[in-house]
């Protein structure tokens, strides 16, 4: 079996693990997550953007989670009942 496929490790960068280069679980991503969401506050502080919860599917999602819990209690008093 050879080995002159494998690399050595002595690359002076950091590990590759497949992932991409801004995604959530690398540095580079987490620090343009943290970027974006110090934007957006300040947009929302300086009046460019309005806030999530006067945003135009907040109430979507509310409706969305309203159903879930209404279902969900349904279950429960149907199991009980049973």
């Amino acid at each position: 079996m050879s080995n002159k496929d494998w690399s050595t490790g002595a690359s002076a960068g950091p590990p590759n693990f497949g992932l991409p280069e801004h995604s959530a679980l690398t540095i580079e991503g987490r620090i343009e997550r943290a970027a974006g969401v110090a934007g957006r506050a300040t947009g929302v502080r300086d009046g460019r953007e309005r806030p999530l919860r006067r945003s135009n599917w907040a109430g979507g999602l509310l409706l969305i989670a309203g159903t879930f819990g209404v279902l969900i209690t349904l279950m429960i008093v149907l199991y009980l009942l049973a």
